[in-house]
């Protein structure tokens, strides 16, 4: 596990993120059960999960249904405001280029990751846009925290 850009945001002890890790991987599963990739996100602000996505790409028939980005709109949503700083977004996959831009835009103050993708992740990938500073008119990059339950997360590829 590892923590990328630091700055002061919302910060969680291990035990907090691995309670809303579990309950994305909840999500994935789902999302594995309907034919999708199991992605699962929540979006987290003062200790509430104030937003959920589960994959669902496949089952909707489009392309945009990311999980990460449902999770975003939910918490948009619930909040009447497309600012999340103070959120932290639990996701059991690296965030691929299209969600790294949807939590960038939302001003998503930390995110929090299971399973590494290292060939279109927004973190480990040669464009690691999640975490770019030097993008023009984009907000600050989010905390990153990485390899939160990595194993689990991992574990609902292999099924």
């Amino acid at each position: 596990m590892g923590t990328l850009n630091p700055h002061t945001e919302p910060t969680a002890t291990f035990d907090q993120d691995a309670e809303f890790m579990q309950q994305a991987i909840r999500l994935a599963r789902i999302a594995l059960e309907q034919g999708d990739a199991p992605v699962g996100s929540v979006v987290v602000r003062d200790g509430k999960v104030i937003g959920e996505g589960v994959e669902a790409v496949r089952s909707e028939n489009d392309l945009a249904a990311h999980a990460e980005a449902i999770a975003v709109r939910e918490a948009c949503h619930a909040l009447g405001s497309l600012d999340l700083a103070g959120c932290t977004l639990y996701t059991t996959v690296e965030p691929c280029y299209m969600c790294s831009f949807v939590i960038r835009s939302a001003h998503v103050s930390r995110v929090v990751t299971g399973r590494a993708v290292p060939h279109v992740g927004g973190i480990n990938s040669k464009h690691p846009i999640l975490m770019d500073p030097g993008i023009p008119n984009w907000s600050r990059p989010p905390l990153v925290t990485t390899g939160v339950l990595e194993e689990e997360c991992s574990q609902l590829f292999t099924r």
